[in-house]
């Protein structure tokens, strides 16, 4: 199992947007062959920082999703929303 962890710091006035976008991503990618698991997570303290943190069988799940329609999606329209580019880590368990 292969864990994505990608941190957004989206501008505050984009919240909203962003957050709609967002689970709109996580609804369909749980639908997703390979896919464990696909959730969204807010900062407790920060409200602009958002965690998206994602569970898939392999790296050919993760390729299927990164080339997915919903997923196209949400990669070309969020750069506007964010004050920087996200940071994306990809993780297995030890």
């Amino acid at each position: 199992m292969i864990t994505i962890i990608a941190l957004f710091h989206v501008k505050s006035e984009c919240v909203e947007k962003f957050k709609a976008m967002a689970k709109e991503c996580v609804e369909e990618s749980r639908k997703e062959e390979g896919n464990g698991s696909y959730y969204l997570y807010i900062g407790l303290t920060d409200k602009t920082k958002f965690f998206f943190v994602e569970n898939w069988k392999d790296e050919k799940a993760i390729e299927k999703h990164n080339a997915s329609a919903h997923f196209q999606k949400f990669a070309g329209a969020f750069s506007p929303l964010v004050s920087e580019p996200p940071i994306i880590e990809q993780t297995i368990e030890i």
